[in-house]
């Protein structure tokens, strides 16, 4: 495993200690080999909704993995599964925050004007990895753009066309809206375009990629 991340209290906001450090994201968590590290825009205003609390149900969770076990990305729709794929998830900002200061971070994102993602430094070394980057929503998006050498400051509205798509310009990244801000169609596109993104060969054999349209990429 060659995954190094900051697992020390935050210094970032007065929350208590990131769903990432109280979940043991890092050590219970992280994949022994990364294939596909996906980035949120934060963790939203309630610890209890965190992605990988197996305790409880949680929204965007269930999408996820509902979705790359339907095109055969994992073995089963589980967290455990998840992670013997080599995914991994994590946001852009890391802190519990009330829903409006994450709207205004997102307001800001739009012109990659965002402090909190600009502040994203956990995520530096993961953009230098060799691994496959999803990129959800604009925080995340704005995040890349200030810690990846090479990742285009796109203005284009991320909910509209050519999104979702691979970055030519860097070709490692993929690039959506946020899944739970995604109507039904736009979540089959996401995850068929995700599929050709991560392994085009396997997806021209999949069943739920040959029901939507063809893939085209643009950046």
């Amino acid at each position: 495993m060659d995954l190094v991340y900051d697992c020390t209290a935050p210094s970032c906001c007065d929350a208590e200690p990131h769903p990432w450090d109280t979940f043991s994201i890092a050590s219970q968590w992280a994949p022994n080999v990364l294939r596909c590290l996906i980035i949120g825009e934060s963790p939203g205003e309630d610890a209890e909704k965190y992605f990988y609390n197996e305790r409880r149900k949680v929204a965007v969770r269930t999408i996820m993995l509902r979705e790359l076990y339907r095109h055969g990305l994992i073995s089963q729709p589980t967290l455990r599964a998840f992670r013997e794929g080599g995914f991994l998830f994590d946001h852009a900002i890391r802190c519990i925050l009330p829903a409006k200061v994450v709207q205004d971070e997102a307001r800001l994102a739009n012109h990659y004007e965002s402090p909190r993602a600009a502040a994203a430094m956990h995520l530096s070394s993961s953009f230098n990895k060799k691994s496959y980057v999803w990129i959800m929503g604009r925080i995340a998006r704005n995040a890349a753009a200030v810690w990846c050498n090479g990742f285009p400051r796109d203005t284009l509205e991320i909910s509209k066309p050519p999104y979702p798509c691979k970055i030519h310009k860097a070709p490692r990244f993929f690039v959506s809206r946020y899944l739970l801000h995604a109507s039904q169609q736009e979540v089959t596109k996401i995850f068929t375009r995700l599929h050709a993104f991560l392994d085009q060969n396997s997806s021209t054999q999949c069943v739920a990629c040959l029901k939507t349209e063809p893939t085209t990429y643009s950046s």
